[in-house]
């Protein structure tokens, strides 16, 4: 019982934290004006005949206050520290939504086999799956902070949330909804399939719907560090980043996003981490974020920033499930500032210079070796509102 137990708590945190990023693929068509007679006060997995539940007021209390009651305890004492502040984090993640993109991204063939896949791993006496998940989150959306984990389960339309492990598990593997990138190994190298995933297809699609027509302000590319920001750097900007982004696969969201005609005036591109990640070599790299910057020109940007390559710790740079080499990823920066100057286009990194001690990320300032924590962010995030108030001298 105790191995299935540790099964049960990894797969109920890794659901917890998967939900801030996979929601967006849910919504509703009919449901836009419904009402919830219900709210989750549970959230549930289910393991054959075992059962673990988690009252989601204890979710909500340990998000704002960091309060761990008994029951919470239980699921907690599986996860290191590092785990437990990424937990929290992902609490906090809530997302502002165009919903009239994700009703329409719901109405594409993707968009119905997810949410349906989905739903057959929810427990429901009624068989209503598909319209819980997606009451639930068109509700959550509508809430007042936005959809996250926490509105999410407040929206949904039962009084608990079921779900059923190894019905879960097996779509999972069936959907090879994430990129292989980041299934690797010790011994096996990590590379960029980003852009054959579900995942990619669904998130590109809203991203298109969503801007499709418009002009920004601002816009960010870049990989998962930039992705925690979500959409937090003010009216007029779009956070267009992406989990395991590296240059080959932000060309192909750049062109993706070039037909529907959206439009930049400043454009910020921090890339490189997964490049150096991935192995890719010198040669490839600069040809693919030359041809990167010349898409984003052609979206009709003014200006164009680039961010270098994000560190990680020294632990974490020794093992390549998760992040690179420190060399590694001080050859991509060099191989950035080349690029920046053949392009006439400047490298910003004197505001998340204090992130770092000797090109190395400090431990206070991280959740897991190489992603930031909260206070990490708030680096990040002013570096970057002060890029997109100020000017450059090089226009593009």
């Amino acid at each position: 019982m105790s191995l299935q137990l540790s099964s049960v708590i990894k797969y109920f945190s890794r659901t917890l934290l998967g939900l801030s990023g996979c929601v967006t693929f849910l919504a509703v068509d009919s449901l836009l004006s419904s009402s919830s007679s219900f709210a989750a006060e549970k959230f549930v997995v289910r393991y054959g005949l075992f059962e673990q539940s988690l009252p989601v007021e204890d979710l909500r209390k340990y998000a704002e206050t960091q309060q761990v009651s008994s029951e919470l305890n239980s699921f907690l004492r599986y996860l290191n520290p590092k785990q437990q502040q990424r937990l929290q984090q992902a609490l906090h993640v809530n997302m502002s939504l165009d919903i009239v993109a994700v009703d329409k991204l719901l109405d594409t063939s993707l968009g119905k086999m997810l949410l349906s896949a989905a739903s057959k791993s929810v427990t429901r006496r009624d068989k209503a799956g598909i319209q819980a998940l997606r009451s639930a989150i068109i509700l959550g959306a509508k809430s007042r902070e936005g959809l996250g984990i926490i509105s999410f389960l407040k929206a949904y339309p039962s009084e608990k949330l079921v779900v059923d492990l190894p019905q879960a598990l097996e779509i999972l593997n069936q959907s090879k909804l994430y990129s292989s990138s980041s299934n690797g190994s010790q011994n096996t190298p990590q590379k960029d399939n980003l852009t054959s995933t579900p995942i990619w297809q669904i998130q590109t699609q809203y991203q298109r719907l969503a801007s499709k027509g418009k002009q920004f302000s601002g816009c960010l590319f870049g990989d998962s560090v930039s992705a925690q920001l979500g959409n937090s750097l003010g009216e007029g900007t779009f956070n267009f980043a992406l989990n395991g982004l590296s240059t080959i696969s932000l060309v192909e969201q750049l062109k993706s996003l070039a037909t529907g005609n959206v439009k930049c005036q400043k454009t910020i591109i921090a890339i490189g981490g997964n490049d150096a990640l991935y192995g890719l070599s010198n040669e490839v790299f600069t040809e693919k974020l030359k041809e990167a910057i010349s898409l984003v020109r052609g979206m009709g940007t003014k200006e164009i920033f680039l961010i270098p390559a994000f560190y990680s710790t020294v632990a974490a740079s020794k093992d390549p499930t998760v992040a690179a080499p420190q060399s590694k990823v001080e050859e991509i920066n060099t191989v950035i500032n080349q690029v920046a100057t053949t392009e006439n286009v400047p490298v910003q990194s004197s505001g998340i210079q204090s992130l770092y001690e000797n090109n190395v990320l400090k431990d206070n300032l991280t959740s897991d070796g190489d992603h930031l924590n909260a206070e990490g962010l708030k680096i990040y995030r002013q570096a970057l509102l002060e890029i997109l108030a100020s000017g450059s001298a090089n226009k593009n």
